[in-house]
């Protein structure tokens, strides 16, 4: 018995060494590139949890190089009767306006790019992300982004200093978006993976509100390389947020007709 029992260990052995699935180690990343994905979401919306988990595990992938916002708008955006917030903002409406409303959820935008070349088409479905966050990576970026921040906890005043340089010459009108997020929020989601309402779902990257106006604000028109930008934001942190949870968002992106292209985007949070 015992020696048949090792016969079967062996061919177990062997068989999971010719046979088993090959898991590849996470891509080592080596760019300067970062992107910007702003997912289009609501609470009344039962099939987004499963777009949340996604940006999730592309965020494990790509880490820093991925800076996620997501956008309560549109129509599963307004709160339950078991909702104890209110994700909803008027610049979030302006936003789904704005890059378009989704043809289907879970829907989100991709560094604001037209990758279908000439339909303008921004949202698109989770299947579509990944292959378009490597293939954003592999440019480099055309300006830099960087954010200095002041918070005050006791007045809750955040100020934030937004500065860069063009890498090259740029043709079209720049824009400089700076937005707030808040993650780890705990409130009601419907979700059908999960059979309906959950009570205690974790709502992460929340779009909060924005420091300069929801397009942005212009920085330059037809810059040209080593051209520099700097522009400072304050507000006060409603007392509602937790300042420890809350990330600012800044990106450049680009005005050329129907183009809104994210040139480059950054992140840090409220509190280090």
């Amino acid at each position: 018995m015992k020696k048949l029992l090792l016969f079967f260990v062996i061919v177990l052995f062997f068989s999971c060494k010719e046979n088993c699935p090959v898991v590849p180690d996470p891509p080592i990343i080596d760019s300067a590139r970062k992107v910007l994905v702003e997912e289009f979401t609501g609470v009344g919306c039962v099939q987004c949890p499963a777009g949340s988990a996604e940006l999730e595990n592309l965020l494990a992938v790509y880490g820093a190089n991925l800076v996620v916002v997501s956008i309560h708008a549109g129509d599963f955006s307004e709160p339950l009767a078991q909702s104890n917030f209110s994700f909803k903002t008027e610049a979030g409406e302006n936003l789904i306006n704005y890059l378009g409303n989704p043809a289907f959820y879970p829907s989100a935008v991709v560094n604001r790019k037209d990758f279908d070349g000439g339909s303008y088409r921004l949202q698109f479905g989770r299947e579509k992300w990944a292959g378009f966050i490597s293939q954003e990576l592999e440019e480099s970026p055309k300006i830099l982004v960087n954010i200095n921040k002041t918070f005050d906890a006791t007045s809750r005043t955040l100020e934030v200093q937004v500065s860069g340089i063009a890498n090259e010459d740029i043709i079209g009108e720049l824009r400089l978006t700076i937005m707030v997020t808040e993650s780890n929020i705990v409130d009601a989601q419907l979700d059908s993976e999960q059979g309906g309402l959950v009570e205690d779902y974790v709502h992460k990257h929340a779009f909060r509100g924005a420091m300069t106006e929801f397009d942005g604000e212009a920085i330059g028109i037809n810059v040209v390389q080593g051209a520099n930008y700097d522009i400072t934001k304050t507000m006060t942190i409603p007392e509602e947020w937790n300042s420890a949870e809350c990330e600012i968002i800044a990106f450049v992106n680009l005005v050329n007709g129907e183009n809104k292209e994210v040139l480059q985007v950054e992140s840090t949070h409220v509190e280090d």
